[in-house]
């Protein structure tokens, strides 16, 4: 199975923010380009009214200077005008119902645009959060990540410490630094070998008593530890040194019988033909 990183668990997020930032941008531009085409007609429109509105006034004048001329002219010259004047006022009514509908429209695509700027920056709003959310859980799981090598790195410098002073024959010192080290890390599955450790030193100590004891807790506490036939030998061993040869004899036959294919096993067979 592989692991899913927080970079691969990123990249969905970020090609839905370019693809959501790219497509409403076109469509913004598309409506702006809308707006702006209506404005523009709506001043020529504009334009438009004001030259009809000047083509009335000047009909107008054209009229009362008509009526200097004969009574048929005049008729003909009134009827003409009155023609003219309410095809123009027609159209200024059909000019000013345009600019009215392109008013509206103009206003209502206007307010789409508002409308879809604002769910845009509401859906952008809330993928930034998801991003966010998501930066913070993946921050979180690397401080803890982080806390842990530094707490396993921690055991591993007590511990290879330890290790270090028993090879420069500093057992006193390797004591403590194993003590502490089952203090700090109860739960660490190098307990049972700090207990081991602890029982070499004394018995490098010829301390045979105090070493029997830290095996025992090998033994007994840790039945499962690839340690338990190491510490059966030494404890056997330990018990031999102070004379006691019934124990030795006991330990060591216990270490045959449970562990009868081990190297601890063998050594433990010769050394049983010696006590005989």
């Amino acid at each position: 199975m592989h692991k899913i990183t927080p970079f691969r668990l990123l990249i969905p997020v970020i090609l839905l923010l370019s693809l959501t930032h790219c497509a409403p941008q076109d469509q913004v531009s598309m409506l702006q380009r809308q707006v702006n085409g209506l404005a523009v007609e709506n001043r020529g429109l504009a334009n438009r009214v004001k030259e009809l509105q000047a083509q009335v006034v000047a009909l107008r004048k054209e009229t009362q200077k008509a009526g200097k001329k004969d009574i048929t002219s005049i008729r003909q010259t009134q009827a003409d005008l009155a023609n003219r004047l309410e095809e123009l006022q027609s159209e200024i009514l059909r000019i000013n119902g345009l600019l009215e509908q392109q008013s509206y429209q103009q206003q209502k695509d206007k307010d789409a645009e508002k409308r879809f700027r604002e769910e845009i920056m509401a859906e952008l709003s809330k993928l930034r959060g998801e991003v966010q959310l998501l930066q913070s859980s993946t921050r979180v799981t690397k401080e803890v990540e982080q806390a842990r090598k530094k707490v396993a790195q921690g055991e591993v410098d007590l511990y290879q410490q330890a290790l270090d002073l028993i090879k420069q024959n500093k057992f006193n010192e390797a004591k403590k630094v194993l003590k502490a080290f089952i203090q700090k890390r109860p739960h660490s599955k190098r307990v049972a070998n700090a207990y081991f450790w602890i029982g070499e030193c004394e018995y490098r100590l010829q301390r045979y008593e105090e070493a029997i004891l830290e095996y025992q807790k090998v033994i007994s506490q840790f039945p499962k530890s690839n340690k338990v036939p190491d510490a059966l030998l030494k404890q056997g061993l330990a018990f031999a040194r102070l004379g006691d040869i019934e124990s030795a004899k006991i330990v060591l036959n216990k270490l045959v019988r449970k562990f009868p294919k081990s190297p601890q096993a063998r050594v433990a067979r010769r050394q049983l033909k010696r006590f005989k």
